[in-house]
């Protein structure tokens, strides 16, 4: 019976990695707070929580390009041959001022933590892109698909009665 359990709970996250993504985007943007990370809540809020059916394959296909370029600039900028620059009080300052989101984290911990909602995005994205290829609606909307009930009438007009 514990098996089912957790085979139902794998079940249910599946079914909802398109919500687990928007979360991981806003939390994106909690946690970073900078001009890198603003396109998170534009897309979820401004495009993805408004489309009447859910988000097509190129919005997915956007955004998980755009995490994977902030994920590689976060890395990039947490070698340590930027710390002297980083460290500088000026460019500190110009930094903060714009407010990038990008920080200089020195212990692996606190690097993980700052990178893990676009490591959850990228997982996420990837898991919901299986589950859509499953199901065979990963090209076409829900509005694109015909329903039983279309089809045995297509069938009908064809008078293809076998192969209903």
């Amino acid at each position: 019976m514990f098996i089912r359990y957790i085979e139902t709970f794998f079940y249910i996250i599946i079914s909802q990695t398109d919500s687990l993504i928007y979360f991981f985007m806003l939390m994106s943007m909690y946690q970073n707070a900078g001009i890198i990370s603003l396109f998170y809540p534009i897309a979820v809020l401004g495009y993805a929580l408004l489309e009447e059916t859910r988000p097509s394959y190129n919005f997915w296909r956007i955004v998980g390009s755009y995490t994977i370029c902030i994920l590689l600039f976060k890395f990039i900028m947490n070698i340590s041959i930027w710390e002297s620059f980083l460290s500088n009080p000026t460019v500190k300052f110009y930094i903060s001022l714009i407010k990038l989101g990008i920080f200089d984290y020195s212990s692996f911990v606190s690097l993980f933590f700052y990178m893990i909602p676009e490591i959850c995005i990228i997982c996420f994205i990837m898991l919901n892109e299986v589950k859509l290829k499953l199901l065979g609606v990963y090209w076409a909307n829900e509005n694109q698909i015909e329903t039983i009930h279309e089809g045995i009438q297509r069938n009908l007009c064809l008078g293809n009665e076998e192969e209903i």
